[in-house]
């Protein structure tokens, strides 16, 4: 059996059956100086907010919507698209096995998908999951070790049942960025080098870059969706 995650690491394919101010001048000085000051805070919040110190977590409701790039040249061939957690391909018949978290129809290049929790047998420790699952080697912080938390996929299944090939919401080129649909049991924070990620307890997205062994919980520029076939 092959894991998704690690052909989604190696860029690989397959394809199988599936079984988802004094005076009036005083007055205006005082006012210049307020908006001075109240500008330079806003700057100063801002920039606290965005830094690899203080990140801030990109949580959602678990519905995924997606506008797929060149989608609308697959609507007459893929069906539904399912949401799967620990899936996997044989690596003999191309059979494609997991555990369904939602499904939705692929129409007009695109599709919606609402998730349910994963189960929490099925979670990982989130130092496995950075250390191994990611492949992050350097020393990382967590605020609460004691999290456990799962990522999701999204993949393409054909109105007679077979599997095509996953969905992917990333940027392109030889450093790519790829977004990580992950489900968390608590609330925790990991930092470290080229690392500054925060997560609220449910669904969460954070953005890998495996060239530069980097992960943050702020989307960078340039990401879109892709069927894995068209990059």
């Amino acid at each position: 059996m092959e894991s998704i995650n690690k052909m989604k690491r190696t860029d690989a394919n397959g394809k199988g059956k599936f079984s988802g101010t004094n005076g009036k001048r005083q007055f205006s000085t005082f006012n210049f100086q307020l908006s001075i000051l109240l500008l330079a805070l806003l700057v100063s919040g801002c920039k606290k907010e965005d830094s690899m110190d203080n990140p801030k977590a990109d949580s959602f409701n678990g519905t995924v919507t997606a506008v797929v790039e060149n989608g609308a040249a697959y609507n007459s061939e893929i069906g539904t698209v399912y949401a799967l957690y620990e899936a996997t391909i044989n690596s003999v018949t191309g059979q494609l096995t997991g555990q369904t978290l939602g499904n939705g129809q692929f129409t007009n290049g695109g599709f919606t998908v609402s998730m349910s929790n994963i189960r929490s047998e099925s979670l990982k420790d989130i130092q496995t999951f950075f250390s191994s699952l990611l492949e992050i080697s350097a020393a990382l912080e967590y605020s609460n070790p004691d999290a456990r938390l799962l990522d999701a996929d999204f993949y393409a299944i054909t109105s007679g049942g077979n599997y095509l090939d996953y969905f992917i919401y990333t940027t392109t080129g030889s450093k790519r960025t790829v977004c990580l649909f992950v489900y968390v049991d608590s609330d925790a924070t990991v930092k470290g080098k080229n690392v500054s990620v925060a997560l609220l307890q449910g669904w969460n997205r954070i953005y890998w870059t495996p060239a530069d062994k980097k992960v943050v919980s702020k989307a960078p520029g340039g990401m879109k969706w892709y069927f894995n076939n068209e990059q």
